[in-house]
């Protein structure tokens, strides 16, 4: 009886240490007068992304990434190219330390001259 109490031991302790899934939900607001194009999100070292052809203006598209634990550095790339040909690229940061998976929205919110960055921690139910 206790050689099964050992193993159901092991098991939940093998169980506990494999890294989860990082879930980052991705959405990208053009509140701009001109539509977008080339949009990118890059992250995990380049090894997850997002790309889109064309966001047109006012529109807003929504997309989720998932990223493996393992390769998560936290870090994001994201860029576009503005209709003038003007290419801009922001970085920053989803992940703080200490933190363990975790499951989060990104909205970026492309303005005429900048593009807001927020960031929740997603409820899940």
């Amino acid at each position: 009886m206790k050689k099964i109490y050992l193993l159901l031991f092991i098991a939940g302790l093998f169980f506990a240490c494999v890294p989860e899934d990082h879930v980052l939900e991705i959405e990208i607001i053009n509140n701009t007068s001109q539509p977008v194009k080339d949009i990118k999100l890059l992250t995990a070292g380049d090894r997850v992304s997002f790309a889109a052809d064309v966001l047109p203006a006012g529109q807003d598209i929504a997309h989720t990434l998932q990223v493996k634990g393992n390769i998560a550095d936290g870090k994001y790339t994201f860029r576009f190219t503005r209709i003038n040909g003007e290419q801009e690229s922001v970085k920053g940061t989803y992940h703080e330390e200490g933190e363990g998976y975790l499951k989060k929205t990104l909205i970026f919110a492309i303005q005429e001259q900048a593009v807001n960055v927020d960031q929740t921690v997603l409820d899940i139910k």
